[in-house]
């Protein structure tokens, strides 16, 4: 859409140099008028008196204070420093009638920018004013640069804030999912090292040998019971290994009523102190209330196949790696167990066979046997009585 003159009109009005006038002789006004106004197109405003003149500088937009030393009501320079704060842009020029060195020396350090001394001719005036209104104008220019650039600064600072944020939270997300992975990759390691150990057992005595010497490897010396699941959906002491407290038959009876039966619900529980008390059964209080309790459901596919306890002075207590570990590997030994009970079910369904085939493999397997029985299974330390190797 076209400009209207109306506005054209108003822009230009807006262009023009606004220049303020202070002295009380009316011819100066009418020089002026026909030298700076007429010839540089300015906006001409007068005043008689300092009073009028500040007024004026405190109220409206000026580009050029020409100003008179000697004024009705005291010296015209003392227009200076006002001018300079409500139009720091703005230039001074004064006049004066009686010119000195001090003088010019004076206006100068007040803020002037130029000095004219009586009389003057207007091609003179109009080149200072020219020289005055150019600054004035690069003074402007200046400041709105400079505007300009503490914006951009100031949107700057902020964008590198917000991004500085987003890389934090990033960093933080990354610091969060690797210390995740790395929990992952260590469960996994752990699992693995689980998987090599049972491996190796050849029936249920080993696999339970087998699996208490690893935990007792990974967790430290505790107590270790596991009981094994029944066909009546109850459990029976299965093995114990005494670390501080026997595994005495109230223990142990205690235990399997209260404790077993209460991890194949929540499949982990991690019980000391206060908690320990309030959870578990007067009996089962009487010998554990000073011992930190871990206690883990075994389970394959939705059922409970074990439960295995742990438990060691609370001053020595598991932590929460300690209870991750148990409950990542106990699957895998329900999963064992499950695997030892379908191989015996299998070994009992070829013997109904016919004692063809008995009489075939019993050779070949009394063989392995005595082969097993020369070499020493580092696991079965505790079945032997000898001291831990570890």
């Amino acid at each position: 859409m076209a400009p209207t003159k109306v506005a054209e009109t108003q822009k230009a009005a807006l262009a023009r140099p606004r220049v303020l006038v202070v002295d009380d002789e009316a011819e100066l006004h009418e020089v002026i008028s026909d030298t700076v106004g007429k010839r540089l197109g300015c906006k001409l405003i007068t005043a008689k008196t300092i009073a009028q003149a500040r007024k004026v500088l405190e109220s409206q937009r000026i580009d050029l204070l020409l100003t008179d030393v000697n004024l009705p009501d005291g010296d015209g320079m003392s227009l200076l420093p006002i001018l300079h704060l409500h139009q720091p842009q703005a230039q001074a020029i004064v006049i004066t009638g009686m010119p000195s060195m001090d003088g010019a020396i004076e206006a100068m350090r007040e803020g002037a920018s130029d000095f004219v001394s009586k009389p003057f001719t207007g091609g003179d005036l109009v080149e200072r004013v020219k020289r005055a209104l150019a600054r004035a104008a690069s003074s402007v220019k200046a400041e709105k640069r400079m505007n300009r650039l503490k914006d951009a600064v100031k949107r700057l600072n902020d964008a590198r804030r917000m991004v500085s944020k987003k890389v934090d939270l990033l960093c933080n997300d990354l610091i969060s999912a690797y210390g995740e992975l790395s929990k992952q990759l260590d469960l996994v390691r752990v699992q693995e090292s689980y998987k090599h150990c049972q491996s190796e057992a050849k029936d249920l005595e080993q696999l339970l040998c087998h699996t208490m010497d690893w935990m007792l490897r990974q967790l430290g010396y505790s107590n270790i019971a596991v009981w094994l699941a029944g066909d009546d959906e109850d459990f029976q002491l299965g093995a114990y290994m005494k670390y501080t407290l026997p595994g005495d038959t109230k223990l142990t009876e205690a235990l399997r009523t209260g404790l077993v039966k209460l991890a194949g619900k929540e499949d982990l529980i991690h019980l000391s102190g206060d908690d320990l008390r309030a959870r578990l059964t007067h009996k089962e209080v009487e010998f554990l209330k000073d011992q930190d309790v871990l206690a883990v459901n075994c389970s394959y596919l939705a059922e409970s196949l074990a439960v295995v306890v742990m438990f060691r002075d609370a001053k020595a207590g598991f932590s929460e790696a300690d209870a991750a570990t148990l409950k990542a590997v106990c699957p895998l030994f329900a999963v064992a167990l499950a695997g030892i009970v379908r191989g015996n079910d299998e070994d009992e369904e070829e013997e109904t066979e016919g004692g063809s085939l008995l009489d075939e493999t019993n050779q070949d397997q009394d063989k392995e046997k005595r082969e097993k029985k020369k070499k020493k299974d580092e696991s079965d330390w505790w079945k032997r009585g000898e001291a831990p190797p570890f």
